[in-house]
């Protein structure tokens, strides 16, 4: 490979669509990859590459900016093969319920290049009718996902990316207007149907939970995040911080179900230890030893009249107080 043809293939990957460089910006990068050129060869190339390639320029401040075009697929690599189409087809059929609104923006391109490599070629593969019949289906009720701005998710993405601080204008539950906040990002979750960021405000060493659609606006900063050593994304999880802690204790459940309800721990158990016993057609008493914690109760009491806790006591005696006070309301 030439000395220009590799300069031009390391100048198409340092550019992307979000963030535009500046050519002083890119001339450094490549000295920093081995290039010995001048800044105005970095220019002429990159004038000559957007001839070819989908790059927008802009002059601000007295410099050109460089960045991808939005909206178009960039291939610098050889086209798509059916399976690598029938992949990006698969997560655009998951899109909607795991992907963020602007990553699956950004991926529109690569997703009407894989359909038009699946509805182009010449011979008929049996991979091809594979996305037609795959489907998922949400457990629970689904819910729609909050809206959450197209500039502050980015910002968010791209400071999370670089351990780099954020400046947020968030709006806290219950609070009639957003407040500013400089934020250490330490983690991303999603939740059901929104997401939220695992965070400390700067100066506090406390971790908070902050809902991402609640944040008006974001900046990310050129300082660095300030996160504990030892701080481990999975333990805060595990901890309850969600409300579903992996440190409660475990408990030994005996249930009974009614009216055909429980049928399914048959094929799907709670636990490996899980006993089942049929009663009769339409019953049936499941022991198995669980963790004692919100997502155990709040599974629990989605069967409302059609389980009844058989064991221990305590919980019997928690699900028979809530299903009282919840016949006040009727």
């Amino acid at each position: 490979m030439s000395d220009a043809l590799k300069r031009h293939f390391d100048i198409l990957k340092m550019l992307s669509k979000d963030r535009a460089l500046k050519t002083y910006d890119v001339h450094q990068k490549l000295e920093a990859l081995g290039h010995d050129i001048s800044k105005r060869t970095v220019e002429r190339d990159l004038q000559s590459l957007s001839l070819t390639y989908p790059i927008a320029t802009d002059e601000k401040d007295n410099a050109l900016w460089w960045r991808y075009a939005q909206g178009v697929a960039i291939n610098l690599f050889p086209g798509l093969s059916e399976a690598e189409a029938v992949s990006f087809i698969m997560l655009k059929q998951l899109a909607e319920q795991l992907l963020p609104e602007s990553l699956a923006q950004d991926l529109e391109p690569y997703f009407q290049e894989a359909k038009r490599t699946l509805s182009s070629g010449i011979t008929k593969s049996a991979i091809r009718s594979w996305p037609d019949k795959i489907r998922t289906v949400p457990a629970n009720q689904p819910l729609m996902k909050p809206l959450v701005p197209h500039e502050v998710q980015k910002e968010v993405h791209a400071a999370l990316l670089r351990d780099q601080q954020l400046r947020v204008y968030y709006q806290a539950q219950g609070k009639p207007a957003p407040k500013e906040y400089v934020i250490n990002l330490f983690g991303l979750v999603e939740h059901g149907a929104g997401q939220y960021l695992v965070v400390n405000f700067d100066g506090h060493e406390a971790e908070r939970i902050i809902a991402l659609h609640r944040i008006h606006r974001a900046e990310m900063l050129p300082t660095k995040t300030n996160k504990p050593k030892d701080f481990d994304l999975d333990a805060y999880i595990a901890s309850g911080a969600f409300g579903f802690s992996g440190d409660a204790p475990e408990i030994k459940v005996a249930l009974r179900f009614y009216n055909g309800a429980g049928f399914h721990l048959k094929e799907t158990p709670l636990a490996a230890d899980q006993q089942v016993q049929d009663i009769d057609a339409q019953t049936l008493e499941v022991s198995a030893t669980v963790l004692d914690n919100k997502r155990f109760h709040w599974w629990l009491m989605g069967f409302g009249a059609d389980v009844e806790v058989l064991a221990p006591r305590s919980l019997r005696n928690m699900v028979s107080k809530k299903l009282h006070a919840a016949i006040e309301f009727y």
